[in-house]
């Protein structure tokens, strides 16, 4: 018997050849996947690189704009980090320190302006960093020249990105001229004041002054209970003089009196004023009656030594004065005036009794 050969070709199992290109098509997908999770992952990076350099390029434009904003304002400016260096400053302020900004940045404030307050409870900064929400003031510091320049200092609060601050922004604005606006103001209105308080001839205090320092001693005296004296002075046969040398002579006498005044009664308290006409007052704070009458005695005897001729004066050949002097302890039943009185009443004595001489009122005796 003949077999058939054992030799002929077999099929493998039907189910693993389906496990087998299960397999690969899920393999395929995978590489697939992973191809196109690659490729998501790299627009991704180049979308974060893109935006990263857009970011990137806004942040240069936008210090670059800032750069421009604050080097274009004429006032000093600069950013202080809360460690007291330097972080920003613009070309204002390094014109007035004559240095770099490599040189001012990274620099400690109060090295670079001179300021003596840093980490005290005045210091700019630390009452920023403590909560105060704006400062100003007038400062001074001294330029690039050596000369002093004054500023008004502005400070406000420098915050960083969780709002927290952490510096602060300052402002140095120049105010030389309006300084000087403001002195000349001052000088023109003491200008003022003085020519408002003085003789337009004579230079010495005016009846106005007068009256207001007499009230002011008055009541400054009656607190601390020293006296105050008043003398009252006349000038000889001054009509005389004037007929016989001119309303000019006249003047010229006038001054000179007053000039001898002032220079005789020369106390920092004193105060000599042309009360009318040719009549003078003196106000001394703090002078007792002896004070006074050796002050009156000085005045006659300088004004007689000026020797300006008076040819129509009975009593001598020059210019004399007639003087009258009053003391008294202020008190508050008696007024300025009565000083002024009795001052008076002592003038009319000397007169009546022959002139260029001095007599002493007292403010005992009644009026």
């Amino acid at each position: 018997m003949i077999h058939k050969s054992v030799f002929q070709k077999t099929e493998p199992p039907r189910e693993n050849a389906q496990s087998e290109a299960s397999g690969i098509q899920r393999l395929q997908t995978e590489l697939t996947q992973a191809r196109l999770d690659q490729e998501r992952i790299r627009a991704d990076l180049e979308n974060a690189i893109e935006r990263a350099n857009t970011m990137a390029m806004k942040a240069e434009i936008a210090n670059v704009e800032l750069s421009q904003i604050i080097n274009t304002s004429l006032d000093g400016m600069y950013l202080v980090y809360e460690d007291f260096t330097v972080k920003r400053i613009n070309q204002a302020l390094l014109s007035f320190l004559n240095i770099t900004e490599k040189e001012a940045v990274g620099r400690k404030c109060h090295d670079l302006m001179g300021c003596s307050q840093a980490g005290t409870n005045k210091c700019s900064l630390t009452r920023l960093l403590g909560g105060k929400k704006r400062i100003e003031q007038d400062i001074e510091r001294t330029g690039k020249n050596g000369h002093s320049v004054p500023f008004i200092f502005s400070a406000t609060p420098f915050r960083g990105i969780d709002g927290s601050v952490i510096g602060m922004v300052a402002r140095f604005k120049d105010i030389t001229e309006r300084k000087y606006a403001e002195n000349m103001l001052k000088e023109a209105n003491e200008r003022l004041e003085r020519l408002s308080a003085s003789d337009g001839l004579t230079q010495v205090a005016n009846r106005r002054c007068f009256d207001q320092t007499l009230e002011r001693e008055w009541n400054r005296l009656r607190r601390t209970g020293e006296p105050l004296s008043l003398i009252m002075s006349d000038v000889d046969f001054f009509k005389l003089f004037n007929d016989t040398y001119g309303h000019q002579g006249g003047d010229d006498c006038l001054k000179s009196v007053a000039k001898t005044l002032s220079e005789t009664a020369r106390r920092g308290g004193d105060c000599v004023a042309r009360y009318g006409g040719e009549e003078f007052a003196v106000i001394l704070p703090a002078t007792d009656e002896q004070g006074v009458f050796t002050v009156a005695e000085k005045i006659r005897q300088a004004v007689e030594q000026i020797g300006m001729e008076h040819r129509k004066s009975s009593i001598a050949s020059w210019v004399t004065l007639s003087l009258g002097v009053a003391t008294i302890v202020p008190t508050g039943e008696k007024t300025p005036e009565f000083l002024i009185q009795c001052a008076d009443k002592a003038l009319y004595q000397a007169k009546s009794t022959g002139r260029n001489r001095v007599f002493v009122w007292d403010c005992r005796e009644p009026l």
